[in-house]
Parts: structure tokens; C-alpha cells; sequence
């Protein structure tokens, strides 16, 4: 499908989508029939080399927000953010600056441990941003001396990413060789930070030393911008036959290499030439989007891929003056609404695959992105979850993002010059009714749209090759009344594991600790040809249903010639119905999979699921005793973040056939007690 066949049928989209959204529905990520594929060569179409040529603006042209000199945007800020972020600069200048030791970067191949040293590089950033805003916000130079010292460190670091991206060099995992850059996710960030910090306060340097200004532009040309240009080997790139399916390092490195080169490339050929290739690498990320708009690597990476893709469009628009339409595109729109079919209740999200349950989306960035695309309920989401956890957020939520160390100034600089639009802006909790995504293979649902009240499910019957991919193909997640019930349990901490050949051994991502059938022993497998297939799914105000056959998923040493599983959402009755109608080669025996946070009683036929907290309603499994004898076994959990999601232990449910079986036909039902 090319670009004019695409845009010939948006205006038919957009109005199905407009209907769709009303109902509180999203069908097919909320268009109508999908596209045979995703827009193709979308940017370097409307972007072309010769536009660029004529409408990029000069780097003495291009003003995208107001520099420290320019005194009313920031003194408009609303005075509690301005007091936040002084009041954490000072406690910035208090702490000082931490060496880096090449012991600490060694830790990645000695042990496998990255946190250590990814907290201190990130906290540096952090720093430096807090500082950068803090000055702007105040306009005082009592920052400036903190800011240089900031500044200074960081070109002076042997490498600007992390230890467990090191595999990109030559040399392999262990110290960086300075000799040959590499690009990655945290050098490209770095590049980004140093360019808007000269772009903010770059005059106010100059008049501490020239000198400072022209080794961040040196340092930014040599790590990244020259490799950029001159190299189209990096496997996130794109631009190279051999490369594999891309994720959000595409999009995510290249909206920071944007900012880098069209605030400190100086020769407007070479600025204009960078620009091009940046829309030809994300044309071959978009190329190979689901064409449903499904995100494969799910909410935890919703923010630094389909969010990421927003931000360089939209940078690079702003930077041809406008020139386009480009946003316009209902395929960015679509790709957007993929967090509200993601959202459960609250802040818990679907979290298949590399992430946290607790996945809010950056809603400052959202809300722009709403009102890019011209989303009302976009946008008020967006304004929902700044209003919580954002840049605009107050008391509570701004604190704790401004002790996050992972930070993006490109983020943070629009959001708190728009606050005040924010903050008075219409927010919505929106909690969508249905949602599918037929190329994906998700499917999610509630009892009725915009209440959290009831059963809910969620099931994401795709592939286990997708990027950041568990072995959970068809696993359920079900929630009653927006608390869980049948969980993803998540992952650990990254470590040198879990992107190894070891990746499969850590329990987290093992097929027999999500909820699905462990049959004769053997688990799910993984890689792309392990998969879901024949998907069934129908939706109205009566029930929603979804089938499919996850046979394919098992290796052949599993023996299953089908295992058809079928979720049925009867919303009259709030009853939730699995079947699981199998056939295997041989009678073996057979184990599902159920894991909770709840507390879990048996009693014959029934299983009674209570909250730790001993609040709100608990939930029952009605099962056929004369089949399945369940177990439950305690999962102790040692790892920070699953703690933080779900608390200091998991149970995992186990219900197993009586005898071996080679074919069955089992029902059970999740209801409110």
C-alpha cells in the first residue's frame, strides 16, 4: 500500500474512529478494517531531502522555547513547580558530584550487575537537568558553577551509555574503547540533555568560558553525531538489509539525536543530510508496525517507542515550519490509542513482557500528543495522568518525578512551560469497554465502559518472539473491580541474563509462571514461530468472547495436536468463563497455571481468591473437582520492583488434571463471591 492509497481511505477511518471512541470502544485499535500493512516510507514521503533543503530552519532560526534570557515564559511557571525544582537543585549543589570508577562499570561482565553504575549516570543527568531548569526557573546565576561542573564531568566520561550496551563494540562487554564510538540508547539521551543545556543556558557558559560550549558541541560530533552520519550498521538504525525487527531503541535514540543535531550541527548540508536519514531510520521502524497500531513491546515501553516516534514528527514539522500535515495521519493517532486499550483501572496496565504492572504513561507528553493529533480523549487522559505523576503534578506526584533519575529534558522543558495549559486542562480517567487487535493478537475487556466495577480481562494471544517477549502467549490477565485477580507477574531487575542465551532459565519468563498450561512438563518456547493461531473474537453489550489455539506455542515434544482457549465475558451475569478444549498425542499430565497477589482458599469445586488487605470483594473459581485437584504454592519475592507492584509474595495456582489426559474439555468460572 502506498502513502496516496493510504491517505485516500484516513477520511473513512477517522470517522469510524470518532464513532468508535464515543462508544467507549476500541475495534481493531480503534479504525475500522485494518490496513494491509502500517503507512510505508511515511516520513522520508513527506519529508523529502529536497523539502528539507528549503524549509529547515536555520540553526540561528529554529527557537522552540524560550532561552534563560527570555524572563517572562519561565516566571510564568506556576510557583510550585518553580519552588520544586530550585528546592532540588539546592539539594543537588548540597550533594555534589560522585566519580565514576572503572571498577563499577567492570560490575556488567564480572557479575552481571548494570544498576549500580546505571544509578550514577543516570543521576548525573538528573542533576543536570534539575540544575539547567532550576536556573531558567529562577534567573539568578546561582546555579551556573554547578551546571559547568555538571557539564564538564560528562565530557570528560569515557563513554556516555551503559556497560550492558557495550556488546556494540568490537571489544565486546567490559570498559568502552574510545577509539570507536558506538551508539545506544543513554549516548544518544546524554547528546540530547548537552544540546538543550547549551541551547538554555549556552550564553550564560560563554561568559564562564567559551570553551564550554565548544566541548559539548566536540564531544556530541565525535560519540554521536559524526558515527551517526557516517555509519548505517547500528542494528537500531534500520538502514541496513540485515537488520532484524526493531523496537523502541529506533525511535527512542533517534528523537535524541534530532534535538542534538539541529541545536549544535552548524553545516547547514550536513544538519539537513542528518535530518533525512533520522526520517528514513523511522520509516523502517513504522514500515514494520503491527498493522493494527498494536505496541508488541506494551505499556512499560509505550513511552520510549510509539511516544518517541510522536516527538521526532512532531520536531521535525515544527523545524519545516509546519510545512505538513503529517499529524493528521490517523495511523499516529491509532498508534497513541493503544494506551487506553492497554489501561486496566487506576495505574495498572496490561504488562506482557519486559515490564511493571504499574506502567502510567508520561502524561504530560500524552497530552500533547492528544492535542497533536487532534484526540480529545487523548489529550484528556494525558491531562488525567499528568495531573497524578507528571512534570505538572503537584505535591507528591512532582516530587517523586523529580527523583527519578531516568529523565528527559526534551520532556521536561515543554511540559513545565505548558503547565498552566495543562493543569487547566479537561482530565478523564477513560477505561474503554473492549479493545482488539487483530495482527497483535490482544483482546481486552470490561464489563461496561468507564467503571472499573466487575470482572475485566485482558490476553494477549500473539508470538513469543515479539521484542522484550516472554514465553506467555494466550496468558490471561483478570482483574474484579479494577484489583487484580490473575496476574503477569512482571520482570526482575535487568541484569547480564536476561538479554542472554540465559534469558529463559529466569523464572519470570518461563510459560509455567504466567497462566497456561504446562503439558506433559514442557513449557511454551520461545521465538516467533512459537505462536498463537486460528483467532476467534466477537464483542457486544451481551458478552465478549475470544479464541484461539495456543498448540502452536508448545515445542513438539509437547505432543499437542490442539488447546483451544476460549474467554467468554458474559456481562449480564459478571461471569468470566474459560475453556480449555484440548487434544494431545498421549495421556500425560496437565497443570494450569493461575498466578495471584490474593490470598487463596479451597474448598471442593471451589476456589475463593481475597485480597492480602482484606478489602473489597473476593473472587471464586468454580471448577470441576472430578477433573482437576488444585494446589497452591507460595512464592516469596525478593526482587524491588515485583515487590513494589505486587507486595512481599505471589501464589501460584496449580490446577492439575487428576490423571493423565489426552483430551479434554474443561470450564471453569471466575465470578465476584
Amino acid at each position: 500500500m502506498n502513502r496516496r492509497d493510504f491517505l485516500a481511505g484516513s477520511i473513512a477511518l477517522a470517522g469510524q474512529q470518532r464513532l468508535l471512541h464515543s462508544m467507549g470502544t476500541m475495534s481493531i485499535a480503534g479504525q475500522g478494517a485494518p490496513p494491509a500493512e502500517s503507512p510505508q516510507n511515511l516520513l522520508s514521503t513527506t519529508f523529502p531531502e529536497s523539502l528539507l533543503a528549503s524549509k529547515l530552519l536555520p540553526i540561528d532560526q529554529w527557537h522552540p522555547y524560550p532561552k534563560w534570557s527570555e524572563r517572562s515564559p519561565w516566571e510564568a511557571i506556576p510557583a510550585d513547580i518553580r519552588q520544586a525544582f530550585i528546592a532540588r537543585a539546592e539539594e543537588d549543589q548540597k550533594a555534589g558530584w560522585k566519580a565514576f570508577l572503572a571498577t563499577t562499570f567492570m560490575e556488567f561482565k564480572r557479575n552481571g550487575n548494570r544498576t549500580h553504575y546505571e544509578a550514577y549516570t543516570f543521576g548525573r543527568r538528573a542533576k543536570v537537568l534539575h540544575l539547567v531548569l532550576a536556573e531558567c526557573m529562577e534567573g539568578k546565576g546561582r546555579f551556573m558553577d554547578d551546571i559547568m561542573n555538571g557539564v564538564w564531568l560528562i565530557c570528560e566520561e569515557s563513554f556516555w551509555g551503559v556497560p550492558a550496551h557495550l556488546g556494540a563494540q568490537r571489544a565486546g562487554v567490559g570498559l568502552p574503547d574510545v577509539t570507536e564510538p558506538i551508539i545506544e540508547l543513554f549516548g544518544a539521551a546524554t547528546a540530547q540533555l548537552m544540546a538543550w543545556t547549551k541551547y538554555l543556558v549556552g550564553e550564560q557558559l560563554d561568559q564562564i568560558s567559551p570553551l564550554i560550549g565548544k566541548r559539548i558541541t566536540l564531544e556530541t560530533e565525535r560519540r554521536i553525531l559524526e558515527p551517526a552520519r557516517n555509519r548505517d550498521d547500528f542494528g537500531w538504525m534500520g538502514l541496513n538489509p540485515r537488520h532484524g525487527r526493531l523496537n523502541n531503541w529506533n525511535p527512542w535514540i533517534n528523537s535524541n539525536i534530532l534535538v542534538a543535531n539541529l541545536i549544535l550541527e552548524e553545516d547547514p548540508k550536513l544538519r539537513t543530510h542528518e535530518v533525512a536519514r533520522i526520517t528514513r531510520s523511522l520509516d523502517a521502524y513504522l514500515n514494520q508496525y503491527w498493522p493494527d497500531a498494536g505496541e508488541e513491546e506494551g505499556p512499560g515501553y509505550f513511552s520510549v517507542s510509539p511516544m518517541c516516534y510522536f516527538e521526532a514528527v512532531s520536531m521535525i514539522n515544527q523545524a519545516t515550519g509546519n510545512a505538513t500535515n503529517i499529524l493528521s495521519n490517523p495511523f499516529i493517532d491509532a498508534m497513541g490509542r493503544y494506551i487506553l486499550a492497554a489501561h486496566i483501572a487506576g495505574d495498572d496496565y496490561i504488562d506482557y513482557g519486559d515490564a511493571h504492572v504499574h506502567a502510567a504513561p508520561d502524561g504530560d507528553l500524552l497530552y500533547r500528543y492528544g492535542k497533536g493529533v487532534h484526540d480529545p480523549q487523548l489529550e484528556e487522559f494525558g491531562a488525567y495522568c499528568a495531573a497524578k505523576e507528571g512534570w505538572t503534578a503537584t505535591g507528591e506526584g512532582l516530587t517523586r518525578i523529580l527523583n527519578e533519575s531516568l529523565v528527559s529534558m526534551s520532556r521536561a522543558l515543554p511540559a513545565v512551560l505548558e503547565a498552566n495549559e495543562v493543569r487547566g486542562a479537561k482530565q478523564e480517567d477513560v477505561l474503554l469497554r473492549d479493545s482488539y487487535y487483530p495482527d497483535l493478537g490482544l483482546a481486552t475487556a470490561r464489563v461496561k465502559a468507564g467503571s472499573p466495577e466487575g470482572m475485566y480481562f485482558a490476553d494477549l494471544a500473539s508470538n513469543n518472539g515479539r521484542s522484550h517477549s516472554h514465553n506467555d502467549t494466550g496468558s490471561y490477565i483478570i482483574y474484579l473491580d479494577g484489583k487484580p485477580v490473575a496476574i503477569d507477574v512482571g520482570v526482575e531487575a535487568y541484569s547480564r541474563k536476561t538479554f542472554s542465551a540465559e534469558r529463559y532459565t529466569l523464572w519470570t519468563m518461563q510459560s509455567a509462571y504466567h497462566n497456561l498450561p504446562t503439558i506433559g512438563g514442557v513449557m511454551q518456547h520461545d521465538g516467533r514461530q512459537y505462536k498463537a493461531t486460528n483467532r476467534r473474537h466477537e464483542s457486544n453489550d451481551q458478552r465478549a468472547i475470544f479464541s484461539f489455539d495456543i498448540a502452536a506455542a508448545y515445542p513438539q515434544s509437547a505432543g499437542v495436536k490442539s488447546w483451544v482457549r476460549t474467554l467468554t465475558l458474559d456481562r449480564a451475569r459478571d461471569v468470566l468463563t474459560v475453556n480449555e478444549n484440548f487434544e494431545l498425542e498421549r495421556a500425560v499430565p496437565v497443570s494450569l497455571t493461575v498466578m495471584t497477589p490474593r490470598v487463596v482458599s479451597i474448598n471442593p469445586g471451589n476456589l475463593t481468591l481475597n485480597l492480602v488487605s482484606g478489602e473489597g470483594r473476593p473472587c471464586v473459581i468454580k471448577y470441576d473437582a472430578e477433573q482437576i485437584e488444585p494446589k497452591v504454592e507460595t512464592i516469596k519475592l525478593t526482587d524491588a520492583g515485583l515487590r513494589e507492584s505486587w507486595g512481599d509474595q505471589i501464589y501460584r495456582i496449580l490446577l492439575n488434571s487428576k490423571t493423565p489426559v489426552a483430551k479434554g474439555n474443561w470450564s471453569y468460572e471466575l465470578r465476584p463471591a
